[in-house]
């Protein structure tokens, strides 16, 4: 995402600050999805959670809640495809590792309450269609990169497809699951059964 600098005015308009007060709520949103979901994720929590002018919200997000969700929603999405498109890989159980400890480490640095805000806004999206778009088409962009880099390691296309949709399913449902032990045991079973069930498959190599 481009960075802009706003001038925020806090209290005499002579008082500026130099944030980038755009970005910081949208990475306030980001955690409040994965912590909060959808209903939990308020203007009034982004404001205290980020420090930022209450008169910031419309001026950076007109289109409301929806907006900032929505933003939220492609920010993270972005920067997981930039991470999987980065990834030096020679084995597909390389692919699956990389995949499953990023959202370990970040499961377990959120202290066990953090789950996944693109999950949270489908699963929370309720009549609003437009924040169920959006979490779709970010699993659609994890698939297609997941596919992409199974392929650079080897793997048929058709066999990546499934794997890239198998690997996000599976640690979605370890969040989850996660969330509600409070450890994270399930992801050394994810990782364990994932890794099998790729270093079974069929190359073009």
């Amino acid at each position: 995402m481009m960075t802009v600098i706003n001038p925020i005015y806090e209290g005499r308009h002579s008082q500026m600050t130099r944030r980038d007060v755009r970005s910081e709520m949208v990475q306030g949103a980001i955690n409040l999805l994965a912590t909060n979901g959808v209903q939990g994720t308020s203007f009034a929590l982004l404001i205290d959670a980020t420090d930022a002018p209450r008169g910031s919200i419309y001026h950076h997000f007109p289109g409301g809640k929806s907006e900032l969700i929505r933003d939220a929603v492609a920010s993270i999405g972005a920067t997981v495809v930039s991470i999987i498109d980065s990834l030096n890989v020679k084995k597909p159980e390389d692919v699956v590792k990389a995949f499953v400890e990023g959202w370990r480490a970040l499961f377990v640095g959120g202290n066990y309450d953090r789950g996944c805000a693109v999950a949270a806004t489908g699963l929370g999206a309720g009549e609003d269609a437009s924040l169920r778009d959006a979490a779709r088409e970010v699993f659609e962009a994890w698939s297609v990169s997941l596919t992409n880099a199974f392929v650079r390691t080897g793997v048929k296309k058709s066999d990546a497809a499934d794997y890239a949709s198998l690997c996000i399913a599976v640690v979605e449902g370890a969040l989850i699951m996660g969330k509600t032990t409070r450890t994270d045991k399930i992801f050394d079973v994810a990782l364990r059964q994932l890794t099998t069930l790729v270093k079974r498959a069929r190359t073009t190599r």
